[in-house]
């Protein structure tokens, strides 16, 4: 069982009174909130509000949760402090399970669900997993190796081993996660999704992305060029993405 954390402890910084739209943005696998630390705190009149979950970076030391139900739950009580205003969920490669985990417990919970859902390189929840981390051996793989290059791909080469080591335990606990993911359920997704794909993703392939999520939601297909870590860059071709499929926040399928 996890432990519940405090609601506004998943948030570095309050959102500001003024923002037309809040962002919130769940984490890459094995890092925290600083995975968002190229991206701007806004996109015109929407505020970025990068997550940080328990276990990670300034929550270390708190117990990680070890299920998409409890992460739901916890993030979802956070949320809903804010769901007064329109709102928008972001998240990229194995972010997107957790988001569609969080949907749905705010939807099951009486809470108005996001006017969005930005799920970047993942395929249809209900086929899977994907991306060659979440089915390797567990047993046989370097966490460290895999932390040092993914950091080098960050531009950050120079990361101290203790930093790394953290970083390895996070994104074990990550991949032991989201081996338990199953997507099931048989209701449309209470809000619209823009399922972003980056045309030479050799993580998660464009043509692997879109062909099945309008089984399950309203959806929007878009491709950028790009490679599959090019999204924590936020770059300009992202943002002007952004700033195009939020600014007119379509109505969730409870309204």
């Amino acid at each position: 069982m996890s432990i519940t954390a405090t609601p506004g402890r998943w948030l570095l910084r309050p959102p500001p009174d003024d923002a037309r739209l809040l962002l919130f943005a769940l984490p890459y696998a094995g890092v925290g909130a600083s995975s968002y630390r190229d991206w701007p705190s806004a996109i015109g009149p929407i505020a970025v509000c990068p997550l940080q979950p328990p276990g990670r970076e300034n929550r270390l030391r708190e117990r990680p949760h070890r299920n998409h139900a409890d992460f739901a739950a916890d993030l979802g009580a956070t949320i809903a402090r804010y769901a007064d205003r329109p709102y928008a969920l972001i998240g990229h490669c194995g972010a997107v399970p957790y988001a569609l985990a969080t949907i749905w417990n705010l939807h099951d919970s009486g809470v108005r669900p996001p006017a969005r859902l930005i799920a970047s390189s993942w395929g249809p929840p209900q086929r899977g997993l994907y991306g060659r981390l979440n089915f390797v051996d567990l047993n046989a793989f370097d966490p460290m190796a895999e932390v040092k290059a993914l950091f080098a791909q960050m531009g950050r080469a120079r990361v101290p081993d203790d930093l790394v080591e953290l970083a390895a335990e996070t994104l074990v606990v990550d991949l032991e996660t989201q081996r338990g993911f199953r997507y099931a359920d048989d209701r449309p997704l209470p809000c619209p999704v823009t399922v972003l794909g980056w045309r030479s993703d050799d993580v998660v392939p464009d043509d692997l992305v879109h062909d099945g999520w309008d089984e399950v939601a309203e959806v929007r297909h878009r491709t950028l060029p790009g490679r599959h870590l090019d999204y924590l860059r936020c770059p300009d071709v992202l943002r002007a993405l952004l700033a195009e499929e939020l600014s007119a926040p379509a109505h969730t399928a409870s309204e």
